[in-house]
Parts: C-alpha cells; sequence; structure tokens
C-alpha cells in the first residue's frame, strides 16, 4: 500500500456516500494524490493509525464510528493535532465547528457549500501549492497582494499578515479584516510570512502557533529579534490555551494571546483595531 514516504501526498478520505466518494476521489487523484477511500469509521481509524497519511478528510456521520470519535481516538493517542484533518461535513453548526477546532482539526469544510472541484482546490491550497492539467507542480510562493491599499475614504489602508494554515479560519478573518479596510496578506508556512515580510510593509501580524514547517512561537523570537520587524505588534491566535502558553507567548512579545475556541473572527479585528491604534498613537 502506498504511503507518504513514497512521494505522491497520500489522502485517506473518510466518506459514506460513494457517489460523493468517487466525485471527489477522481479529482484529487487527477491533482496527482494518492488516495484511499473508506466509508466504515472503524476501518478509517485502522487505516489511519496504518499508512500515517499526509492528510485526512473526514465526514462527521458515519457507521460504527462518528467522526468525533475518530477524532477522539486519534487525540488520545496523540496522533492529533500531528497528523492534518480537515472535516468535510452536512452540518456546519458551529458548536460542531467549535468542538472539531479543539480536537486540532485544520479546517472545516461544509458539503452544501463546496463542490468535488473546490474540494480539490481546498486541498491544493492546504498543501500549498497548484495542479495543472498535466499532473502536479510545485507551486512558486509569491506572496498575493492586497486587493486594495487605501480605505474608502482615501487614508492609506493598514497592512494585515495572517499566519494560519487553517483555510477555513483564514478566509474567516481575511473577510472580516477586509470589512474593516486593512490590507490583507496570508501565509500557511513560516518562509511565506518571510517573503511578504521582505517585500511589503506589514502593520500588524495574527500568528497561530501550531504551523506545518515551524511552531509559531519560534517565529515569533524571529520577528523580535529583528530590527525591521520587532516592532509589529503580533497578536497569537491559537486551540492551546494552557495558561503557561499564554504567559509564554506574551513573555516572548506577543501584543495578545486570544484562544480560538473562546472569540469570534469579528472580535479578532476588534482586538487588532485596539493595539494597532494603541501602537500608532503618540
Amino acid at each position: 500500500m502506498a504511503s507518504k514516504k513514497e512521494g505522491k501526498k497520500y489522502i485517506v478520505l473518510v466518506e459514506d456516500d460513494k457517489i460523493l466518494t468517487h466525485l471527489i476521489e477522481r479529482n484529487l487523484e487527477k491533482r496527482g494524490y494518492t488516495v484511499k477511500s473508506v466509508g466504515d469509521g472503524e476501518k478509517a481509524l485502522a487505516l489511519i493509525r496504518s499508512v500515517n497519511p499526509n492528510l485526512v478528510l473526514l465526514d462527521i456521520m458515519l457507521p460504527t464510528m462518528n467522526g468525533f470519535m475518530i477524532l477522539d481516538a486519534l487525540s488520545e493517542e496523540k496522533i492529533l493535532p500531528g497528523l492534518p484533518v480537515i472535516i468535510i461535513s452536512n452540518s456546519g453548526e458551529p458548536v460542531e465547528v467549535e468542538r472539531a477546532l479543539k480536537l486540532g482539526v485544520r479546517g472545516y469544510l461544509v458539503k452544501a457549500d463546496l463542490t468535488p472541484n473546490e474540494v480539490g482546490e481546498k486541498v491544493d491550497s492546504f498543501f500549498g501549492r497548484i495542479a495543472d492539467s498535466e499532473g502536479e507542480q510545485k507551486r512558486e510562493k509569491k506572496p498575493a497582494l492586497p486587493i486594495e491599499n487605501r480605505t474608502s475614504n482615501g487614508a492609506k489602508k493598514k497592512n494585515l499578515l495572517i499566519v494560519e494554515d487553517d483555510i477555513i479560519l483564514v478566509g474567516l478573518l481575511k473577510r472580516k479584516a477586509e470589512q474593516s479596510d486593512y490590507g490583507v496578506f496570508s501565509a500557511m508556512h513560516v518562509d511565506e510570512a518571510r517573503a511578504i515580510l521582505e517585500k511589503n510593509s506589514i502593520d500588524g501580524i495574527l500568528l497561530d502557533i501550531v504551523l506545518p514547517d515551524t511552531d509559531g512561537l519560534t517565529f515569533l523570537t524571529e520577528l523580535k529579534s529583528s530590527v525591521r520587524t520587532k516592532d509589529i505588534p503580533v497578536v497569537i491566535v491559537s486551540n492551546l490555551g494552557q495558561k503557561e502558553e499564554i504567559e509564554r507567548g506574551k513573555k516572548m512579545g506577543a501584543a495578545d494571546y486570544l484562544i480560538k475556541a473562546n472569540i469570534l473572527p469579528t472580535d479578532i479585528i476588534q482586538r487588532v483595531d485596539a493595539i494597532l491604534k494603541k501602537a500608532h498613537t503618540p
């Protein structure tokens, strides 16, 4: 059986709808991924344990063992949050989304909002690359430019950098920030964030701790050690909410430490507003 050590990205798709499974599986395979599908919860858990995939796409409603039971088992075995899991569910209820994020999933997709092709695009986005019609192609990591650089009243926009690998949360934060007249950059990887900082003027940073290539606190230390970036306010937004983690983050120079499960995207942006206004007040 293929595994992630053999080169191609290996995805386990856990879904009991055979038609949807076929459509998603075919789309992902066209993008160059190796996909193994399973429609039973217990079999899915056994498969995940045995093949060590690069990504799991997980439905919630399943025979024998539901998605949350699988997440609980993976968490107890310390496989989560290291293993990337994206939920694909019929339900988009906030309580379910919050529960899943607390367990360490990287994203939460609602089936009714996405086509199989859009699921494939989300997976490409997660892996930080694009796929062309001839197969898989590494994406050249170019920082995205903000849509506008001035506010509606003509003032220069403040630029916000979001360093976060949860593609759903990134989308929510970008939308709220743009509604508040920010120019927004986003990066799933620290090297992308470095490139953005090198080429653009950034006024504030939202930083996750658990990232694919390094941890956020290591990057925070780097930011605060550089003359060029040390004065940029950094707000940590994390699933890790232990008192020691919060104290450590603030001691290392974070302007604030927000716990994802306890705060809405709107409130996060409002907090950033307050911090940046204070930072730019003489």
